[in-house]
């Protein structure tokens, strides 16, 4: 049975106890007055009546955010960054506006190549690289991009998914 069974049974029974509550005492009150009666049996059917609609479109709702909210997970979850084997490098060409592009080579795999293009700034980490040298990229803990690594340790910069780079506050990573 769906998740969204229980929860819609349950406005139904609080409508029917509305609905007879008020009925009941409002016999006691019927030998008083029969407009009293017929008073509040007007009341609960018109609270029952407004109030319907928005009980159920909640639940709607509900699970609207309930599948969007998987469908989030999944593709955050699809685009972390994995595992990479040192990358070798086999270019590094200066841009006219002092960005760089470093192409690489997997050299397990020769056929698997990869350009990774750096913005112009001061403390540019392509700047230090030059061909031949052995990059290593560790994917972050989170998933978001991963450590660029020069073959002796020292970290040189960190790559971003393009995910992440697209959700991002800020610029400069």
């Amino acid at each position: 049975m769906k998740r969204i069974a229980p929860l819609a049974v349950a406005p139904l029974l609080a409508l029917g106890v509305m609905a007879t509550a008020p009925t009941a005492s409002a016999q006691k009150f019927g030998h008083a007055s029969p407009v009293t009666s017929s008073v509040l049996t007007t009341s609960v059917v018109s609270l029952a009546v407004i109030t319907a609609p928005v009980w159920l479109s909640s639940l709607g709702v509900s699970e609207v955010h309930d599948a969007a909210a998987r469908r989030k997970r999944a593709k955050r979850e699809a685009t972390r960054a994995g595992p990479l084997p040192p990358l070798t490098v086999e270019r590094v060409q200066q841009q006219a506006d002092g960005s760089y592009e470093v192409a690489l080579q997997n050299p397990q795999a020769p056929q698997d190549l990869a350009v990774v293009a750096w913005p112009a700034r001061a403390d540019n980490p392509a700047a230090g690289v030059k061909v031949g040298d052995v990059l290593d990229f560790t994917p972050t803990p989170i998933g978001a991009g991963w450590t660029v690594a020069a073959a002796d340790g020292t970290a040189l910069a960190f790559l971003p998914t393009s995910d992440a780079a697209a959700q991002s506050m800020s610029e400069r990573f």
